[in-house]
């Protein structure tokens, strides 16, 4: 008798622990796919597009993490994407680090700058967070025009990075290959993604969710409100920062478009196309806005296209593509069990 209680239970564990075993057997083979089949099957001019859509999914994804986690929309992700390619080259033409230790000390700066403009906005109400994060990344991007620091921005002309040696072991010139960096981008974009898939189902992303709920609840509950608000908002800055470091390995130039109100811009309107509940939804707008914006360019309508298809794509997916398909794949499942 008390082997038969015990033979359900271990089926059950044995069932569970199966599925799980094959949803990381899958999520490799997908991972290992994703990087190499397209190496073989595209052009190099689609592996550039597509890895810049990648980027833009990694900020995308960053932006839409801290809205539907914490719902605070930050305007200012161009700042820290751009800011990193200007620092990391800065470090290596006018300190003389290696490729290793600017891309270290950029990285070190930027956190500190996110830590310190967190901590004095992320008490604000969504509004005045969005405001101010746009009023910081505006200031910056003015900041690197200014005559005084030209000999080290380069004005309005950017600036030229050259890598000598390797970083992290990889020779710089596999950054420029199109095939070895969609590899490199697809690896990282989906770690992130699973990060952030894993972070929004621990207790740091439940207090988010629960402050962006009720905060005033929270507090009176004994919570503190401030911290989780600044932990997210420096992790999303961290993965900005290294969609940033990968675009100015790839192109080998920075200037101040990187910096612009316009891929701040452009960040928000991904996740919005994606959407925002989950990691695959900001990643999949990044590279539907990539080539898009790229098809638009070629009919030479590029503004008035891209406004046509925002308006279309927010009216028929309001939860953006992946949370239109997956309202639609439940509902055509409910009808299949009511009949």
């Amino acid at each position: 008798m008390t082997g038969d209680l015990h033979e359900p239970a271990a089926a059950t564990c044995g069932g569970s622990f199966s599925r799980r075993s094959l949803a990381i057997v899958g999520g490799l083979i997908a991972l290992g796919a994703g990087a190499v089949v397209p190496t073989y099957l595209a052009s190099d001019f689609a592996l550039r597009l597509g890895s810049e859509g990648l980027l833009l999914g990694l900020l995308a994804l960053s932006v839409a993490f801290l809205m539907n986690q914490a719902g605070l929309v930050a305007l200012g992700a161009a700042s820290i994407y751009g800011g990193a390619g200007y620092l990391f080259a800065i470090g290596m033409s006018e300190w003389g680090l290696t490729p290793t230790a600017a891309l270290g000390v950029a990285l070190l700066t930027l956190l500190a700058y996110a830590a310190m403009l967190g901590a004095l906005i992320v008490r604000t109400n969504p509004l005045a967070f969005m405001m101010l994060t746009l009023a910081a990344g505006e200031m910056i991007s003015h900041a690197v025009l200014l005559e005084g620091l030209r000999d080290y921005t380069g004005g309005a002309d950017g600036l030229v990075v050259r890598i000598n040696g390797s970083i992290f072991g990889i020779d710089a010139a596999h950054f420029a290959d199109p095939a070895q960096f969609w590899s490199l981008a697809w690896i990282v974009t989906v770690l992130v993604g699973l990060a952030f898939w894993g972070i929004a189902r621990s207790r740091l992303g439940a207090v988010l969710r629960a402050i962006r709920e009720n905060e005033e609840r929270m507090r009176f509950s004994g919570f503190n409100t401030f911290l989780p608000r600044l932990i997210g908002y420096v992790l999303v800055n961290v993965v900005a920062a290294m969609a940033g470091f990968l675009h100015v390995l790839n192109a080998g130039f920075v200037s101040p478009e990187s910096l612009g109100l316009s891929v701040s811009t452009n960040t928000l309107v991904a996740a919005l196309i994606g959407g925002i509940s989950g990691s695959l939804g900001p990643i999949l707008g990044g590279l539907l806005f990539s080539f898009a914006q790229d098809e638009f360019g070629a009919r030479g309508l590029t503004q008035l296209l891209t406004g046509i298809a925002i308006v279309v794509f927010i009216v028929v997916f309001p939860r953006g593509v992946v949370g239109g398909l997956s309202g639609l794949s439940k509902r055509l499942g409910w009808r299949r069990e009511a009949s």
